[in-house]
C-alpha cells in the first residue's frame, strides 16, 4: 500500500529525515519500524548514485522513501529511481506549488518526462498503465518556511496535486528575527496556522514535534502524520548516551 493511501486511513504515521549518504541508513530506519523515510538532498552531498541505492534499500525494507530535493532537475531522477514523493522546500507561493505538481505528475497534470523505468519493469508492463499508476500514488509535499509561504498557506494548500503541507520551524523562526526559537510563541503561531490552512483546504499536515509535549499537542489537533527527527541527531544523542554509562565518573 503507496504513502499516499496510507494517509487516507487517518493513523498516525512516522518518518524519519535521513541525511546520512548510505544505504544502511535506510535499512535501520525500516528495521526500526518507522513507515517512512525522507531523504535529503538540501542540506547534504548525497550523489545521484548514492540516492539510487538508498532507495533500493527502502524498497527491499518495505519503508516507503520521500526525497527533498535541492534543484528542479532531481525531481523526475527521484522518482524514476522509485521515491513515493518528493518534498520542495520553501514554497512560497501557489505558483511555486503548481510548478511543483507539474514536475511530479505525468500528462494530464503535469509534464513529468516519460521513461520505462522499474515502474513499469523497464517497459515490459504496459506503459501508459505504469503511468496512470504513477499519478495516483505520488506525493506532492510543499514546505512551508518562509513568511511569503505563510501568508499564502492557504492559497497553496488549495492548489489541486499538493498533497501535504510539512512545516519547517526552524527556517520559519529565522523569517521571524527567532532563528533557532522554534517554540516561541510567534513560531508555534505561524506552523498553527500552515496546519490550519492544510486542514481547512482537505489536505494532510505534517508536524515535526520536538518534544513529547508537540507531539501529543498535534495529535489532539488531528495531525496524523509525523516527522521524528534526523538520523544523525538520533544517533549522535544514543552514542552520547551510550558514552556516558561507561564514562568514568570522578571521586
Amino acid at each position: 500500500m503507496s504513502l499516499k493511501t496510507r494517509l487516507q486511513e487517518n493513523k498516525p504515521l512516522y518518518g524519519l529525515f535521513c541525511s546520512t549518504p548510505a544505504a544502511l541508513s535506510v535499512e535501520l530506519i525500516a528495521a526500526a519500524g518507522y513507515d517512512f523515510v525522507l531523504i535529503d538532498l538540501e542540506h547534504t552531498l548525497i550523489g545521484p548514485e548514492q540516492l539510487a541505492a538508498m532507495l533500493l534499500a527502502a524498497r527491499a525494507g518495505n519503508i516507503a522513501a520521500l526525497v527533498r530535493v535541492a534543484a528542479p532537475h532531481q525531481v523526475a531522477q527521484a522518482l524514476d529511481a522509485g521515491a513515493e514523493g518528493i518534498v520542495f522546500p520553501r514554497i512560497r507561493s501557489p505558483q511555486d506549488a503548481q510548478q511543483a505538481v507539474r514536475l511530479c505528475h505525468f500528462s494530464p497534470v503535469g509534464e513529468r518526462g516519460l521513461n520505462s523505468t522499474w515502474h513499469s519493469r523497464y517497459g515490459r508492463d504496459d506503459l501508459a498503465a505504469a503511468m496512470h499508476a504513477a499519478n495516483a500514488r505520488t506525493l506532492v509535499v510543499a514546505m512551508i518556511e518562509e513568511l511569503d509561504g505563510l501568508a499564502q498557506a492557504a492559497a497553496i494548500a488549495a492548489i489541486d496535486g499538493i498533497d501535504v503541507l510539512l512545516e519547517g520551524a526552524a527556517d520559519l523562526s529565522q523569517a521571524l528575527g527567532l532563528p533557532w526559537q522554534t517554540r516561541h510563541p510567534q513560531v508555534m503561531a505561524a506552523l498553527a496556522r500552515i496546519r490550519q490552512a492544510a486542514q481547512a483546504g482537505g489536505k494532510v499536515f505534517c508536524a515535526l514535534p520536538r518534544s513529547p509535549e508537540d507531539f501529543d499537542a498535534a495529535y489532539q489537533d488531528r495531525v496524523r502524520m509525523f516527522i521524528l527527527g534526523d538520523d544523525r541527531g538520533i544517533a549522535r544523542r544514543a552514542m552520547a548516551a551510550h558514552l556516558s554509562q561507561h564514562q568514568v565518573k570522578d571521586l
